[in-house]
């Protein structure tokens, strides 16, 4: 029965490799069609705004960044075939030496080197090629080299303590390995939020008090009406790694503070830049950012159960082509196998998201003006290149915000 229950296993996880795969392709080259549809005019609703020079450059950026995904995918699925049905995990785990628990913490680390060596070329690509053709990047061979030594250094000294001290919680604490687990993981991600503007993201950027004495007033007069208070506003450099503009808050409790890059600052009016404030303030607001904590915290409950419920069934693992059974080989089919079976819920994620985008729009239109978050939308996507138009089952698929044409209807029914 294990062998017939691994059997059926191996065979869905390869089905839905091959498929999964297949759908993303299918889905990338339908919204290549749509782009290049597109590419000799600009959508009404935007003409007034948008040239077409703009428009036409957004297209082929958006176009060669699809190019180089669908080439992508196909590698993608090249190295999860080696990974699992070609049984390179298992060959992987095997090769390091018998060591107990540090053999399982060799397994991990070894695997997360390997998956980033093979991610660079992507990365190079991308930023010196890709970005660098279409005029966005600013990064210098020296600062991408110091950015990745500098993350590797710092998923080290993440990664090594909380996986010895998960791997000592399952070796030691017999069924509720899993809750303690969840415990700590769940204690360490708060404590990362709550660090990162003070101490991490200061290693990458240079962060600076907001100059503009108007615009920071304005920016406190908004926040305080929401019922919110931050340790400031900043203003990120931004600049030296790409012209793409953004906009964020980061932290919780009282390392909270807002973000603008720099890039932002330069391409946008001071409304523009308020009603795009509003709209990160109507996350807050609406307690979107609260309900995905919550979700994310109880999916996380629900993958470790799901681990202990798993973790002494050998049907599982042969099910995925390793016959060793051990902690870390457990932690590594998780984060590595999971989202092949969870693929299909991202369309439902991606809609729930949409529809809080909207909500935050509506939130913006009311204590700015809708005219204003959609000027500074439509120069955002002008300055970033991003297209104005997209194919309705990609969008639906892979979207986390409203494709333009449906977020600018939107907004102008709140027009006054």
């Amino acid at each position: 029965m294990t062998y017939l229950y691994a059997y059926y296993l191996q065979v869905l996880f390869i089905v839905l490799i091959v498929v999964n795969h297949l759908w993303e392709i299918y889905l990338n080259r339908r919204q290549l069609g749509t782009l290049q549809r597109s590419l000799n005019e600009v959508p009404e609703e935007f003409s007034s705004q948008i040239t077409l020079e703009d428009h036409g450059k957004a297209i082929r950026y958006a176009s060669a960044r699809l190019n180089v995904g669908l080439f992508h995918l196909v590698v993608d699925a090249a190295i999860l075939f080696y990974w699992f049905p070609f049984r390179g995990a298992e060959s992987l785990f095997h090769a390091l030496p018998a060591w107990g628990m540090h053999r399982d913490v060799l397994f991990l680390l070894s695997f997360g080197l390997i998956t980033f060596l093979l991610g660079l070329p992507w990365s190079l690509y991308s930023t010196f090629i890709l970005e660098e053709r279409f005029g966005f990047n600013r990064t210098d061979l020296k600062t991408f080299v110091l950015d990745r030594v500098k993350g590797l250094t710092l998923s080290l000294i993440v990664a090594l303590p909380l996986l010895y001290a998960v791997i000592a919680i399952f070796n030691s604490l017999g069924d509720w390995w899993w809750l303690v687990s969840f415990a700590l993981f769940t204690l360490v991600q708060f404590l990362m939020v709550w660090i990162y503007p003070i101490w991490i993201a200061p290693l990458f950027n240079k962060f600076e008090s907001l100059q503009s004495e108007e615009l920071r007033r304005d920016i406190d007069s908004l926040v305080e009406k929401a019922g919110f208070k931050s340790q400031g506003v900043f203003v990120m450099d931004a600049s030296k790694r790409s012209s793409h503009g953004n906009a964020y808050f980061t932290g919780f409790g009282k390392n909270k503070r807002i973000v603008f890059f720099d890039t932002l600052l330069k391409d946008l009016r001071g409304k523009e830049i308020l009603a795009i404030l509003a709209h990160e303030l109507g996350h807050l607001k609406l307690k979107h950012v609260l309900k995905s904590l919550v979700t994310s915290i109880a999916l996380s409950f629900l993958g470790f159960y799901l681990m202990h419920v798993l973790s002494k069934s050998p049907w599982f693992y042969a099910g995925h082509f390793i016959k060793a059974i051990s902690p870390g080989v457990l932690l590594f089919l998780f984060l590595q196998a999971l989202p092949i079976y969870t693929f299909w819920i991202t369309p439902l994620t991606n809609l729930i998201s949409r529809k809080r985008e909207f909500e935050a729009d509506a939130y913006a239109a009311k204590e700015t003006r809708a005219e204003d978050l959609i000027s500074g939308l439509l120069n955002l996507y002008q300055k970033n290149s991003s297209p104005v138009v997209a194919d309705r089952l990609y969008s639906g698929f892979y979207f986390s915000h409203p494709p333009a044409l449906d977020r600018v209807r939107k907004l102008k029914s709140f027009e006054t």
